[in-house]
């Protein structure tokens, strides 16, 4: 399906799992930004433990600028014999962020550790979004 053709609502739907960018490559295909695959933003967040145990320590917070943090224990068959666990982090965020909503979460994110890229992976917003809330952080 040509990119430009993609209804808004879908490409908002979908975001890159590496660094959350909504838009496709020329292909349609992968990420415009770094070429890797999209994927729902109720989905599974790819992020370290360490940052899954950072949200989760302050998941109250989180609830109160509209983030919900869901946790799915879900077999994984790594081959035949071997079934293994996974605990699987789910960030469930409203459609559309306010802005000011959307500048808190990833000040808050900052604040509490959390790295450039690993909050790109929780899919929250595009990448220039995050990069302008961050450098005017540093600004100030």
């Amino acid at each position: 399906m040509d990119p430009f053709l993609r209804p808004a609502i879908l490409n908002n739907m979908l975001r890159c799992l590496e660094c959350g960018c909504s838009r496709f490559d020329a292909r349609g295909m992968g990420c415009a930004l770094c070429g890797k695959s999209h994927g729902p933003r109720w989905g599974r967040c790819y992020i370290t433990a360490e940052t899954q145990r950072t949200l989760l320590a302050h998941a109250d917070d989180l609830q109160q600028l509209g983030v919900t943090l869901t946790e799915e224990d879900r077999p994984l068959q790594k081959d035949l014999g071997t079934v293994v666990n996974v605990i699987r982090l789910v960030l469930q965020v409203a459609d559309s962020l306010d802005k000011g909503v959307l500048r808190k979460l990833v000040l808050y994110l900052h604040e509490w550790g959390i790295h450039r890229n690993e909050i790109l992976g929780l899919r929250l917003a595009e990448p220039e979004e995050v990069d302008t809330i961050l450098d005017e952080k540093k600004l100030s």
